[in-house]
């Protein structure tokens, strides 16, 4: 049984003849009086905080605890109307650094009076070494993936460069050949299409953000709009413009944020080939305080089994696209402090509906206004 789940049925109390000189578990245990001193601990609670039990029983925990840091004394002192906390805390313990979750719970007597503290320790290091192998594991594995979509789409331009310049070098006759208009257009197309794949990469892998001040994003919506029909046509696709009025203006680069935008209406286009409705939408989520843009299609959907996957680079299921317009949208969206949400097809006409969310207020300016409410506060 967890502490929370012990604290709620009020079935843990601490008397004297509960004391026992050796209790085991997996789980290192303190038992601190009203007075701060440590009562009891089991050999667990020793090996994690690489204390001496025989020198550590009976005496304050701040002494005990003092070379563990300000932090970790914090655990032993409750606000009055707490009886849990629960905190994850770096420590060193004889030169080595350990990852520990800890939840420190105020015992009661029968009567509910407060009858001193129990301090459930565990050593999550091994933990948080595997979640780490993993996250090196995947991300190995998303650069394989990424490496041999990079080959694939250079690759085949590359190959038709080749077989030309291969083609013209072998009918060259005293240094002179004629090209013709066809070839040349050929090859620049297929550089064209090398330097489109190297300009995409650049922006996933870092996008260079140039914040500005007050942009409007309905205008930077608007101007999607525009760019988008004007590459793709979509003569046939219907728009819903729905721009609430009067929204806070963002500190954003706009370029980027219209080249997100843009990536994810070409998405919705493409999959509305003949007749459909493209439905734009903005408005503030005030519980988030976040702004919100809203893209929505009538085609056929996010199906839920690709979902998952769809911000990887290089991932799609159209031949014709290298699969980098939502993952270099997803990055730029990020390098604001803000995320994308897609909602997955519920049947095959309610079409993909993706929810782009913007931070109202940059988060460094937030964090000094918290702060500075908080010295306010104390004055």
């Amino acid at each position: 049984m967890s502490a929370a789940e012990a604290l709620d049925n009020r079935i843990v109390y601490l008397h004297k003849e509960d004391h026992q000189d050796s209790f085991d578990t997996t789980t290192g245990i303190l038992f601190i009086d009203n007075e701060l001193r440590l009562k009891n601990l089991n050999r667990e609670a020793e090996k994690i905080c690489g204390i001496d039990r025989a020198k550590s029983v009976g005496r304050r925990a701040d002494e005990v605890f003092r070379h563990h840091g300000e932090k970790f004394l914090r655990i032993f002192h409750l606000d009055e109307l707490e009886d849990l906390s629960t905190t994850n805390i770096k420590l060193k313990v004889k030169e080595q650094y350990i990852y520990a979750h800890i939840d420190t719970l105020r015992l009661r007597g029968n009567a509910g009076e407060a009858n001193g503290l129990i301090v459930i320790i565990q050593d999550l290091s091994a933990v948080r070494a595997a979640i780490k192998q993993i996250q090196i594991t995947q991300m190995l594995m998303s650069l394989g993936e990424l490496a041999a979509g990079v080959a694939h789409h250079v690759r085949t331009p590359l190959t038709t460069i080749s077989g030309y310049l291969q083609v013209m070098l072998g009918r060259l006759e005293d240094d002179r050949y004629t090209v013709g208009r066809d070839v040349l257009e050929m090859m620049l197309d297929e550089v064209s299409c090398i330097n489109k794949v190297v300009k995409e990469l650049v922006m996933f892998a870092k996008p260079p953000v140039n914040k500005e001040t007050n942009i409007d994003i309905n205008r930077t919506i608007e101007e999607a709009l525009l760019l988008t029909f004007k590459q793709l046509g979509g003569e046939k696709i219907a728009i819903d413009k729905q721009l609430a009025a009067n929204l806070p203006t963002l500190n954003v680069d706009s370029n980027l944020i219209k080249q997100a935008v843009v990536n994810i209406m070409q998405n919705a286009l493409e999959a509305m080939p003949g007749e459909g409705m493209l439905l734009v939408k903005s408005w503030i989520n005030s519980e988030l305080n976040m702004l919100v843009i809203a893209v929505s299609d009538t085609g056929p959907g996010v199906a839920p089994e690709i979902l998952p996957r769809v911000f990887e680079p290089f991932y799609t299921t159209k031949l014709e696209n290298m699969g980098l317009g939502l993952p270099v949208a997803h990055r730029i969206i990020a390098e604001h402090g803000g995320f994308i949400n897609i909602n997955p097809v519920k049947t095959t006409t309610s079409g993909a509906h993706i929810h782009i969310y913007l931070p109202i207020v940059d988060e460094r300016q937030r964090r000094l206004r918290v702060v500075h409410q908080q010295v306010l506060n104390l004055q």
